[in-house]
């Protein structure tokens, strides 16, 4: 029964286990939301990366491994999750450390409440997950140069123009910028944007994320950054002078041992 006269919810439900699968999903959809089911991590993810959204991912772990590039998905998405903890087994808590925790992460034993009560669970973690998008820093930016990045939004403004990039890119094109002048390696990018090992074909994929940054903000140097890459090693943005110099010092800078930034 519809216990919340308010909007109905999109959400994705993670679980490789039944018959609990089906009696949280059932509770779910009793309540008035719509819910997609999921067995597996990597089942998830095809779905987001095929365009699916959800408001609130409801994720029922197993253990850390089974997890993927799931942890990395929701933070890029701003997904907000609520670790389901089976029978009071707290426990699996732990898996919060493990990549969820920039999430908007909250963890409950769900089977010992009342209808009332998750239902309200489910939309007060969404409305907050609004609430803190809607205040994130809106009339401010981080500004490199000519180019603002507004993360609340992940849009990013430069020479008048505002650029809305897709999520991997946004976070690409904020981690050059972080780095400045600095040489960043492939495989730190890739298990900063993807969060699984590197593969022949992910190479290919970062290339063509970079590509894809490079050619939307327009890194050429004529807008004062140039982003070049570092044969062998990774990529670097360059602050460019407006007389087309490099700044003093960085071409020394350069000749070091490339940097992995740590966060």
């Amino acid at each position: 029964m519809k216990t919340h006269p308010g909007d109905t919810l999109s959400l994705a439900l993670l679980d490789g286990e039944e018959p609990q699968r089906t009696v949280l999903r059932t509770r779910l959809r009793q309540l008035g939301h719509a819910c997609s089911v999921f067995s597996s991590a990597s089942e998830l993810i095809l779905a987001l990366s095929g365009g699916q959204r959800f408001q609130l991912l409801l994720a029922v772990p197993s253990d850390e491994a089974s997890l993927g590039g799931l942890p990395a998905a929701c933070q890029v998405l701003g997904m907000p999750v609520l670790v389901v903890v089976p029978d009071g087994q707290w426990r699996h808590l732990s898996l919060q450390g493990k990549g969820f925790e920039s999430s908007g992460t909250l963890g409950a034993d769900v089977s010992r409440m009342a209808d009332a009560e998750l239902d309200w669970l489910v939309r007060a973690l969404v409305q907050r997950k609004n609430t803190a998008a809607g205040m994130a820093r809106p009339h401010g930016a981080t500004v490199w140069g000519n180019y603002h990045f507004y993360e609340g939004s992940r849009h990013v403004q430069f020479n008048g123009q505002e650029m809305r990039l897709q999520p991997r890119q946004f976070v690409l094109a904020l981690q050059l910028f972080r780095h400045v002048g600095r040489v960043v390696e492939r495989e730190w990018l890739w298990k900063v944007l993807w969060r699984v090992p590197v593969l022949v074909e992910g190479k290919r994929a970062l290339d063509a994320c970079v590509s894809n940054v490079r050619k939307r903000l327009e890194l050429n140097g004529e807008h004062g950054f140039l982003l070049r890459a570092v044969y062998g090693q990774g990529y670097q943005l360059i602050e460019v002078h407006a007389h087309g110099a490099l700044p003093a010092g960085i071409a020394a800078e350069q000749a070091a041992a490339p940097a992995s930034p740590t966060h």
